[in-house]
């Protein structure tokens, strides 16, 4: 009797911790989510929300779409939300794993069960996963893939069943499927822990030999959602070659990208990683924990690979294998925070199990520490540079104007901002660079618009006259490009950061006026955007376009100078 309500106490505090280390970084994540985020992610709102296509990370979306029927925040708020239940999966996952392999370590009662939970929040409250879980399109979705996958195929070395042999060849597709760095990660992982295993190696032998087919099907499924948005990505015109280069190592988000010397001296820290190179070492030893701890070891050293490969390794974006590598080294120091507490305990000094509870209460500070920097983190993620770029540059056009981008990232960054409910409701924003396409749809049968359509989808540029005839009618916004011709550029006078087109020609004293009164606002633009250099780029990108307008026009040469100091304003300190 009392054995049983042994047993049936720890499984209570096993289900109980589980929970735990589902719930808490989900509502950290959840109370992180911003309705404007900050710009590195501005991608992932335009691929998640439908805005663009992509063949990789196809669940991101799956996950967008779990919570938009809340009536909470804008849409890219709600998709947001997602990541927060994404996160909380992985804290079910991981904690799965560190659990069994602190069991295979060492049978250590409930003790297993509390350094998991440790372990598992260090990882999943640590800056790296709650920044990209807060946010749309994130990268936990593949760090999430990649566990699973490992975590199923300990599973099935385990058991042996076909049933768990296909749930791991299932989400080893969906992993492969999702990125392929993410891909590369969780099969290093998984052949390393079925080849270390003897029983995991005789069973997939066995499997392979008798039903293989059945085998590849499993993966097939998995590779489902990559196929979808394959097809979706080619029906939207792309090349397949062009489809899969684009975005297949992750996306970068900041300009200033890190390194993986920064990536381990703020994320990591000595402590953690001495505490899982210990792990490492210890869980060698232990021959029923070696596949396990040989797999873990695996996924850190194909983290930091697909860091030099071009994963994004921080400040502002994090790669899918990093998050993975991050959680497998948490997962390893759990080894090494068990032993130490068993160490202590089994002393014969004095007070040795009051100092060894000590020792996890200090173990315990890991995840509160990480989960402090991560909400000072998520506080700066909050862009006020978003708002400012929002204001300065969509604020300044006048009321049902008409914006032609020539740009893809300026439109990206417009179609963000409608996402976030930042962009005004009366402005309609046409990408130049593709015509006719889903942007413009909505428009068809607009007859002011269709003379600049069909001059677009006939020669790819507009002209004087279709240009002329909307901006008498409705108010035009635009960039100059220089295979457009002189004779538009003398149409346009300063905005912002845009210019608008005017009916009839300009001269240099209605340009020079429009500098001056949007010099403050350019200027307090400048300094906003200095912590987000996605958003300084994209000023360039607009004002550098104003600099070969002002140089082309020629004749005032106090203009091109200005034109000319604006882009250098932008431009990240060394």
């Amino acid at each position: 009797m009392v054995a049983e309500m042994t047993a049936s106490t720890a499984r209570r505090t096993d289900a109980s911790l589980m929970l735990l280390c589902a719930f808490v970084p989900a509502g950290l994540a959840a109370a992180c989510v911003a309705n404007v985020a900050d710009a590195a992610h501005d991608a992932g709102v335009a691929r998640v929300l439908g805005l663009g296509s992509i063949p990789w990370r196809a669940l991101d979306p799956m996950a967008g779409v779990l919570l938009t029927a809340l009536p909470i925040g804008t849409r890219a708020a709600r998709a947001a939300l997602g990541g927060a239940l994404v996160v909380a999966g992985a804290g079910v996952v991981l904690y799965s794993v560190v659990s069994g392999l602190l069991g295979l370590c060492a049978q250590t009662g409930r003790l297993r069960f509390a350094i998991a939970a440790i372990a598992t929040s260090t990882a999943l409250v640590a800056a790296p996963w709650q920044l990209e879980s807060a946010s749309v399109g994130g990268s936990v979705t593949g760090a999430f893939a990649i566990l699973f996958a490992v975590a199923l195929t300990a599973r099935a070395c385990a058991r042996t069943g076909d049933a768990a042999w296909a749930a791991a060849f299932g989400a080893l597709g969906l992993a492969v499927g999702q990125e392929p760095l993410a891909g590369a990660s969780s099969l290093g992982s998984c052949a390393v822990l079925v080849g270390a295993s003897p029983s995991g190696r005789r069973a997939l032998a066995a499997l392979w030999k008798d039903r293989k087919r059945w085998v590849l099907g499993s993966l097939l499924a998995g590779l489902s959602p990559f196929v979808l948005a394959l097809g979706r990505a080619l029906a939207s015109g792309e090349s397949l070659p062009a489809a899969l280069a684009t975005g297949w190592n992750g996306e970068r988000g900041a300009l200033g990208v890190g390194s993986l010397t920064a990536f381990a001296h703020t994320e990591v820290g000595p402590v953690l990683g001495a505490l899982a190179i210990g792990g490492v070492t210890l869980g060698m030893l232990v021959v029923p924990a070696r596949p396990m701890t040989a797999a873990l070891s695996v996924l850190v050293a194909l983290g930091l690979g697909c860091g030099l490969v071009g994963a994004p390794v921080g400040p502002a974006r994090f790669g899918s294998p990093l998050l993975a590598a991050y959680a497998a080294a948490c997962a390893l120091a759990a080894v090494a925070m068990q032993a130490a507490v068993r160490a202590v305990a089994q002393t014969r000094a004095a007070f040795a199990p009051l100092s060894a509870a000590m020792i996890v209460v200090l173990e315990a500070a890991l995840p509160l520490a990480t989960a402090d920097d991560a909400l000072v983190r998520s506080q700066t993620r909050t862009s006020e540079a978003a708002a400012i770029w929002n204001d300065t540059v969509f604020g300044s056009m006048r009321p049902t104007s008409v914006v032609l981008v020539s740009e893809p990232l300026i439109y990206e960054r417009a179609v963000v901002a409608r996402a976030q409910g930042a962009l005004r409701s009366d402005l309609i924003v046409l990408p130049a660079f593709a015509q006719g396409g889903g942007p413009w749809l909505p428009f068809a049968r607009d007859a002011r618009l269709v003379p600049l359509w069909r001059d677009l989808a006939l020669s790819g540029s507009p002209t004087e006259a279709s240009l002329s005839s909307l901006a008498s009618v409705r108010p035009l916004a635009m960039v100059y490009q220089s295979r457009w011709g002189r004779a538009i550029g003398r149409h346009l006078v300063p905005l912002a950061l845009f210019d608008a087109f005017e009916p009839e020609p300009r001269g240099a004293i209605d340009r020079r006026r429009a500098f001056d009164v949007y010099d403050a606002s350019r200027k307090r633009l400048a300094t906003a955007t200095r912590s987000e250099p996605e958003l300084a780029a994209a000023a360039m990108v607009l004002l550098r376009a104003r600099a070969l307008l002002m140089a082309d026009l020629g004749g005032d040469r106090d203009l091109a100078e200005r034109a000319a100091r604006d882009v250098l304003a932008f431009q990240p300190e060394p």
